[in-house]
């Protein structure tokens, strides 16, 4: 299979709606990894979004160094992750055409970075999914109270417990059904208008096939 995966605009564009946070707005994708995570160009040259740890990264000045990267053993392994999806496939673990690798439960809800937790999802679904776990996250963050807001505690009292979030990972398949009937009535709208320099996608060199 192909380790550099290209997906239709319309599901670029629902997946990273979820990380509009991020700041992804001025940035055009163009493809993905086996596991989803997207690189997007922009003016000032290639970003990665690591949809594992929740970051936008401004990587590459132009192509040609993103690909020289990617075809480095340390570009293999630590961006397109490819002992993981060699042992995947090993497993007969295999996305189709429209998917991607997904770790279940995500890796920053306490999920593990393994072979083991891979599962195919559609790339928009995952991409989507894994951006609410992160946007999730920050927000339970911003919301906990500071240590220093107990210092006036009687000694011998605990401070009150605060609520658990109620998402990832006890309730990802309910979230993965959720998006997915979200999905169908974004489905049905028409595809977004092309970015004005998007016409002239970066073709991948010929080495990405994965070979065992």
């Amino acid at each position: 299979m192909q380790m550099l995966r290209s997906f239709a605009p319309n599901a670029f564009a629902y997946g990273l709606a979820s990380w509009s946070w991020l700041g992804i707005q001025d940035k055009t994708p163009r493809f993905t990894t086996a596991f989803g995570d997207v690189f997007l160009e922009s003016l000032d040259g290639w970003w990665l979004l690591d949809t594992i740890e929740g970051t936008l990264t401004l990587r590459w000045s132009n192509a040609v160094d993103l690909y020289a990267e990617l075809d480095s053993p340390a570009g293999r392994e630590e961006i397109l992750l490819e002992d993981i999806l060699v042992e995947a496939l090993g497993r007969g673990v295999t996305p189709g055409d429209d998917e991607v690798l997904a770790f279940m439960p995500h890796p920053a809800a306490g999920g593990r970075l393994s072979a083991e937790s891979c599962s195919p999802l559609r790339f928009e679904l995952a991409l989507s999914l894994a951006g609410q776990v992160h946007g999730e996250l920050l927000r339970a963050a911003a919301q906990a109270p500071s240590p220093m807001l107990w210092a006036g505690e009687p000694a011998g009292r605990a401070p009150e417990p605060q609520p658990q979030h109620a998402g990832w990972p006890a309730e990802e398949q309910h979230a993965v059904w959720a998006a997915e009937e979200q999905h169908a009535g974004w489905a049905a709208q028409p595809e977004p208008a092309p970015s004005p320099w998007a016409s002239t996608p970066a073709a991948g060199p010929s080495w990405f096939p994965l070979s065992h």
